[in-house]
């Protein structure tokens, strides 16, 4: 299989189209559909492009191609290209202009990166100030889990024991004996089964 036909064949894999509220979420799943293709490279500049001309030891530069320049540049151009076609609309003006595949990605990381530092700072606030309310504990929970999955997708690190003391945290006196019990277990215990 030539590499345009796989870098074309990946297109049906990347589903998501990255808008200005998910960015998380698209370059997650951008990387590790490229990276299982060993074609993440470009876009950080870990492959870099071949000398444009052949030297000659006699004349020096000469005014033949090399071939590797000649597959690099054609490579790098489709895999912009599938980058491309992942942007909604209003995020591709970011990358006009760009030349390259690193730098459109680089284009949009600094795009984006205070975005996403602002939203893993509303989630954190989220998955710790979260209460339960009127809604049901499962409920409850599932959003809890939404958030903690958010979180780690962004790099964050959130552990089963920080997921369970937000979730009993956020439980009103009516369940203080519960919390109690599961605090204070040496043995973990399913947070799930014990509240249900």
């Amino acid at each position: 299989m030539s590499d345009s036909v796989k870098i074309e064949g990946l297109l049906g894999m990347l589903t998501v189209k990255l808008q200005d509220d998910n960015f998380v979420k698209w370059s997650y799943q951008f990387q590790s559909v490229l990276r299982g293709y060993d074609l993440f490279n470009y876009f950080i500049g870990e492959s870099p492009c071949s000398p444009r001309f052949v030297i000659d030891t006699e004349t020096c530069v000469t005014k033949e191609v090399i071939v590797a320049y000649k597959n690099w540049v054609k490579k790098d151009l489709a895999l912009h290209s599938l980058l491309i076609v992942t942007l909604s609309d209003d995020v591709m003006e970011y990358v006009i202009g760009c030349k390259t595949s690193q730098e459109a990605w680089t284009c949009l990381q600094e795009r984006f990166a205070s975005i996403f530092v602002v939203r893993i700072n509303q989630l954190k606030t989220e998955f710790y100030t979260s209460h339960k309310g009127g809604e049901s504990v499962e409920k409850f929970m599932l959003k809890l889990k939404g958030i903690k999955d958010q979180l780690i997708l962004a790099g964050e690190k959130v552990t089963e024991n920080d997921y369970m003391i937000v979730v009993l945290s956020g439980l009103p006196v009516d369940f203080e004996m519960i919390k109690i019990v599961i605090l204070t277990r040496e043995i973990a215990m399913s947070l799930k089964d014990s509240i249900s």
